[in-house]
C-alpha cells in the first residue's frame, strides 16, 4: 500500500485544487421540521427507547434462568 509520501506533491496538489476540497464547506442551517415530522421523530425516540427496555428486560430475564 502506498504511503501519501509515495505520491508526487504536484499530482496531489492539483487533485486537491480539482476536487475543491480546499474550499470551506457550505455553511449548515437548522430547518423548522412540521409538526408531522416532528410527531414522527418522537415516535422513533420512543420506540427506541421502548425497544431498549425490551432488550434490557429479556436480558435480564434470560440470564437470570
Amino acid at each position: 500500500m502506498k504511503q501519501l509520501q509515495d505520491f508526487n506533491p504536484h499530482a496531489i496538489r492539483r487533485l486537491v485544487e480539482e476536487e475543491g476540497w480546499n474550499e470551506p464547506l457550505a455553511e449548515v442551517h437548522r430547518i423548522r421540521l412540521s409538526t408531522t415530522q416532528q410527531a414522527i421523530f418522537w415516535g422513533l425516540r420512543m420506540y427506541a427507547v421502548i425497544m431498549t427496555v425490551v432488550v434490557v428486560w429479556a436480558f435480564l430475564h434470560g440470564a437470570g434462568s
